[in-house]
């Protein structure tokens, strides 16, 4: 795609990527200024720009949060339109839309929100499914997995706050009943001859309007999905099914149904009708008007492709939170790999408050993400969504805040994060700081990105406790020692331990060993001379020795972890050794190997 795509005016659809230029041609001088503002932009010099409120505005906001998605110039008889970061569909003009595509696959854009949206807390919000209609050819599957993300995690969210509800107090005579008694008018039954007390009961209703709107736009969104698995299927398409069916039930399990009939009063539910305490139903709001506002309520023929909803993507905003849910399950990995208990305190924060002055709460830096440890910060992170090959470090402006980061936290790990540059390392000129990028060397996956995220915080972690490495290479293959379980890592650092080294012959034959009747490994008899040559390899890395012939690892202070792999290029799989010594300059693991079972 190149750097400008052109239209003519009255294309009902124009498609550009984001961040990239459109220019509408023919267009007509005299009345463009006023479609514009006809289609929700407003004036900023001599630029029309449109934006979209988010669907909650942060404290003390005021709208300057809004989302700027288009921002548009009239330049003699051609628009001029520049989108920003934000993807989707949006009006551009009456009878003109623009379809921003994300410079990254949808596939990955949708598995982001998914990621994103398995947390129960979001800092920001990005998925904005808008009311005005739209007409023009769009991917029906893009809209629909977009919506029924949000109103997974729009009704999620009133599930654990609470569903609005009417309190129905009803007064009922019986020797059996619920609730409380009224004493008041039991007495006085039983002054007129009546021995049967006066029962209190409150029933919980939930069934009014909102809820009922909500309901049905979920049944809507069922009906869609089910739709589209006989068609084109967009990403997790089972999966997304699965998620919207088991929230319409939640909400069915309250007595709430909802009725087409009544169609006409839902669509004119605004978030205005909402209690000032019920804030939060305002995703489901909005997404549940976004789809009953669509025509695909039967009257047309109920085609997914007839969905026409207004919507916008804010991708910055979604590639740091998709960034921080990463960053936050991958320590819980790193953590759970952990044998010896050392990171209860290690944690990944999501852009929190760095005050530059004692004394003075008003200044303050929010970097995007901080590893840290307790008071210790191990690595600052930014995540930047910059466009294809751009290097962010050499962005002075995001330099400076990384450096800036760096200093107020007295850590010499940075590292970038970034959709599509390369993984790089940049050593800082006179300090032992190092900037790195991480970013996936060929296109964009998920995937790539995650493995690059988790291969940085274990060789951040590893810095500080080394035995890391150690648990991730038994995670990745087998511990190889009889008698031996991984349940005995607690003890890896004990010289007299079961990773004792003090008869290398019999450690080596333990080795071989284990793998000869293990159910992953080869037979004895498979092995030449029943794996003599691999033995000798390992009796000989546990005695070896300096250049001043003292032994390089001592066995009175020396443990060993075998760890058995299997791979293609080697016949029967490879043992590689991984020595630990606790000296008083703290942990230090060497590496012996791998050496072929051939």
């Amino acid at each position: 795609m190149s750097d400008v795509i052109r239209c003519n005016y009255g294309t009902e659809l124009c498609s550009v990527q984001e961040n990239r230029k459109l220019i509408v041609d023919g267009c007509d001088p005299e009345t463009i200024h006023d479609e514009l503002r006809a289609a929700n932009f407003t004036r900023e010099g001599s630029r029309y720009v449109k934006k979209r409120p988010r669907l909650r505005a942060e404290a003390g906001d005021n709208g300057a949060g809004a989302l700027h998605v288009l921002s548009a110039r009239v330049v003699e008889e051609s628009l001029h339109v520049q989108p920003s970061d934000v993807v989707g569909v949006v009006k551009l003009v009456p009878g003109m839309s623009v379809q921003v595509e994300p410079k990254i696959t949808w596939e990955h854009v949708i598995r982001m929100l998914l990621t994103v949206y398995d947390i129960d807390r979001t800092q920001s919000y990005y998925g904005i499914p808008l009311e005005e209609l739209i007409s023009g050819e769009i991917e029906a599957s893009q809209l629909i997995a977009i919506l029924a993300i949000n109103y997974v995690y729009g009704v999620k969210t009133i599930s654990k706050k609470g569903f609005i509800r009417d309190l129905n107090i009803r007064r009922r005579d019986g020797f059996e009943g619920l609730g409380s008694v009224d004493v008041s008018q039991t007495l006085m039954n039983h002054a007129t001859g009546n021995p049967e007390p006066t029962w209190v009961e409150t029933e919980i209703d939930y069934a009014n309007p909102v809820n009922e709107a909500i309901h049905m736009a979920g049944k809507l969104l069922l009906r869609l999905l089910q739709q589209e698995r006989d068609g084109h299927q967009h990403p997790r398409q089972d999966l997304l099914l699965s998620m919207v069916h088991q929230q319409v039930k939640e909400i069915e399990n309250r007595g709430i149904q909802s009725s087409q009939k009544r169609l006409g009063e839902y669509r004119r539910l605004s978030l205005a009708d909402l209690p000032r305490q019920r804030h939060y139903y305002r995703r489901a709001v909005h997404t549940s008007q976004s789809i009953l506002s669509s025509a695909l309520l039967g009257q047309t023929g109920g085609s997914p492709e007839e969905l026409l909803v207004d919507y916008a993507l804010s991708m910055n905003s979604l590639f740091q939170d998709y960034t921080q849910r990463v960053l936050g399950r991958e320590v819980e990995k790193v953590r759970k790999l952990d044998h010896l208990d050392q990171l209860s305190d290690v944690e990944c924060q999501y852009e929190p408050r760095i005050h530059p002055f004692e004394g003075n709460a008003e200044a303050a830096h929010e970097p995007d993400h901080l590893l840290t440890d307790g008071e210790n910060t191990l690595a600052v992170l930014d995540s930047k969504y910059y466009r294809k090959g751009k290097n962010p470090a050499n962005d002075s402006a995001s330099r400076s805040r990384m450096f800036a980061y760096a200093y107020l936290t007295e850590s010499d790990r940075m590292a970038f994060l970034c959709p599509q540059y390369h993984r790089d390392r940049l050593p800082v000129t006179n300090t032992g700081g190092e900037v790195e990028i991480l970013s996936p060397d060929d296109e964009f996956t998920c995937d790539e990105y995650e493995r690059l995220t988790r291969e940085y915080l274990l060789e951040s972690l590893a810095i500080e406790y080394p035995a890391l490495n150690v648990f991730d290479a038994v995670a990745e293959g087998k511990l190889c020692l009889e008698g031996v379980s991984e349940d005995n890592l607690s003890e890896i650092y004990d010289p007299k331990g079961p990773f004792a080294i003090s008869n290398p012959a019999t450690f080596a034959a333990r080795v071989i060993n284990d793998i000869a009747f293990s159910t992953y490994g080869p037979n004895k008899p498979d092995l030449e001379n029943q794996g003599q040559w691999t033995k000798n390899r390992i009796k000989d890395a546990c005695g070896k020795t300096d250049e001043e012939d003292r032994p390089l690892y001592p066995q009175h202070e020396t443990t060993c972890v075998p760890v058995y792999t299997s791979n293609a290029k080697a016949d029967h799989g490879q043992v590689t050794l991984y020595f630990l010594q606790r000296g008083e300059e703290g942990v230090s693991v060497a590496k012996e190997g791998p050496w072929a079972l051939m």
